[in-house]
């Protein structure tokens, strides 16, 4: 009897520690699966949404020139490793702005520069110092990792010419003029958005080139 106990103690004791190692596995291939099911999203996003190239010269020669947010007056070139986000000065570009809200004389655009560290080909990202990651979309166009800003799009157009003031019927501004909830909507956007750049460069100890406008 005693050695039939032992038996039934020893089955016991191994039943347990299959039981243990098959939940364990069980567990572990959870964690597989999880983690198979996350790259081949990260993979379909990448090769769906994103540009890849099949080098880094490659990704380089293909992204050089001017990509811009041609309604809000922003845009980045990149030249060499060289890139340069400017945000230009809606009351020196903007006709109808100027003509109904009056022309800034002292506004000043924004200029910041920072250099490429890695061309990340298999990616499509660009990255760079201290702007954040630059993604590049499936129809070559850019935006900024963070999702909260917009696409630049790739144009071959030259930056506008800054608005003569003296050719404004209303330099001054009119004083009839209404903004619409769109327009100011869309002001809080570019606020925030250049705002969130100010302070980007001030954690990396940037400071921001400004171009005066005669």
């Amino acid at each position: 009897m005693d050695q039939d106990r032992r038996d039934a103690a020893a089955w016991a004791r191994e039943w347990q520690i299959k039981q243990r190692n098959r939940r364990l596995l069980m567990v572990l291939g959870a964690i597989a699966l999880i983690a198979l099911i996350g790259y081949m999203i990260n993979f379909t996003i990448i090769h769906v949404e994103r540009t890849t190239f099949h080098s880094a010269e490659e990704m380089r020669k293909a992204m050089q020139g001017r990509f811009a947010i041609e309604r809000d007056y922003e845009d980045i070139i990149i030249d060499g490793d060289d890139i340069t986000l400017t945000y230009l000065s809606y009351t020196h570009y903007n006709r109808d702005y100027a003509e109904r809200y009056g022309y800034n004389y002292d506004e000043e655009d924004s200029v910041y520069e920072d250099t490429i560290i890695k061309w990340d080909y298999r990616n499509g990202v660009i990255k760079t110092g201290w702007m954040g990651d630059i993604i590049v979309d499936k129809d070559g166009n850019i935006r900024r990792g963070d999702s909260y800003y917009g696409t630049f799009f790739r144009t071959d157009k030259p930056r506008p010419e800054p608005i003569d003031p003296s050719t404004l019927k209303h330099p001054e501004g009119s004083m009839n003029a209404d903004i619409s909830s769109e327009e100011e909507e869309a002001f809080e956007e570019m606020q925030e958005d250049l705002e969130s750049t100010e302070d980007a460069a001030e954690d990396a100890g940037i400071e921001s080139e400004n171009d005066v406008q005669a």
